[in-house]
């Protein structure tokens, strides 16, 4: 446990030494969370190993997920080694600052995800640091991202450094993320800039592709969704679709059973890596298609979510026209590990019947 303290700033009249007083704790390896124009931010150096480490433990986010860096000018990007293309430098003039996120190669093969934030409190801090910032949304992994101080503070207080009140988020919405590292440019994430916007930008149509995000959810998010992940993630490894899972009362952090690991492993699939997430209105709203293993979940989510009804399925009542006696598979949580290889066939037979439907 830390003490956090809890700044209040101003953003229509910066108080320029509490600005330095938060930059100087990140400069020293400590955590803050702020405010910028789409939702708040968790911040880390990206230059401290330590602290970039200590964000993905306290995110309990997985490591192959990198996080994105806020800069405070464009000119900051050549210590990536990043040289811009046309439509890089046409997208960042119509939209930076803002709330678009653009995935740029940087030296050798890599790639990393750059946004320059129109928010007066995110500026001055990014100005006073000096170095570009690891800035993910300040909720835990799959939680709906939090537009203002109060719910920063309900999960991170205790946890990190500093918090800064600087009041409701203008944008409401995370931004919208576009890898430019590929042709056609993907959209990983549609968020407050539309495709139809870039699409205009650039005056060129058909230039950009949505990512399909499919989500499974089970109870507990430690067996029987974790499988139809990585079975999808093993059948379809196509760059235009995006897979997640989660629970309806699952344990945020959580790795999945050591049963699990056990099974998938011998289908090639190692999913040790894999953490628990419980279902958040984020992650319904992100899918285009929600897959369920019973009838309860399919129930417990459109009472929860019903405005998202409509792309809530059972996995095996998904595009099935036969007739099923059962469209549920069990759950195998605290069973012997005859059950979970029984209950990984089944998902294994649903994943293979609708791999080229979704």
């Amino acid at each position: 446990m830390v003490k956090t303290k809890i700044i209040k700033i101003d953003s229509d009249k910066i108080n320029l030494r509490k600005i330095r007083e938060v930059a100087e704790i990140l400069k020293d390896g400590g955590l803050a969370a702020f405010p910028t124009d789409t939702v708040y931010g968790l911040a880390a150096s990206s230059y401290n190993k330590e602290a970039v480490e200590r964000l993905y433990k306290i995110k309990k986010r997985p490591k192959d997920k990198p996080f994105p860096l806020q800069i405070d000018k464009v000119d900051k990007l050549s210590d990536f080694g990043v040289v811009l293309s046309e439509d890089a430098r046409i997208l960042i003039d119509r939209f930076w600052p803002g709330p678009l996120t653009l995935i740029l190669k940087t030296k050798g093969s890599g790639k990393i995800g750059f946004r320059i934030p129109d928010n007066k409190i995110a500026s001055g801090i990014l100005k006073e640091c000096g170095m570009p910032l690891c800035v993910p949304s300040a909720n835990f992994a799959g939680e709906t991202p939090p537009i203002d101080a109060k719910s920063v503070i309900i999960s991170f207080d205790g946890l990190i450094e500093a918090i800064i009140d600087g009041g409701r988020c203008s944008g409401g919405v995370e931004s919208t993320v576009c890898d430019l590292t590929t042709e056609p440019y993907r959209i990983l994430r549609e968020g407050i800039v539309t495709i139809k916007q870039l699409e205009e930008a650039l005056n060129k149509k058909e230039k950009f592709v949505k990512v399909r995000n499919i989500l499974f959810v089970c109870t507990g998010n430690s067996c029987r969704s974790v499988m139809a992940k990585g079975l999808l993630e093993k059948e379809k490894k196509s760059p235009l679709l995006s897979v997640t899972s989660a629970g309806t009362s699952a344990l945020s952090g959580m790795p999945p059973t050591k049963e699990t690991i056990k099974v998938m492993s011998k289908e090639g699939v190692d999913v040790s890596k894999e953490v628990s997430k419980d279902v958040s209105e984020s992650l319904i709203k992100r899918a285009d298609l929600v897959l369920v293993m019973e009838l309860k979940h399919k129930q417990f989510l459109i009472e929860r979510f019903p405005e998202y009804k409509d792309k809530v399925y059972l996995l095996k009542e998904y595009k099935n026209e036969s007739k099923l006696e059962d469209p549920s598979i069990r759950d195998p949580i605290g069973q012997p590990i005859e059950v979970y290889e029984e209950v990984l066939a089944q998902i294994k037979k649903e994943i293979k019947r609708i791999k080229d439907l979704i």
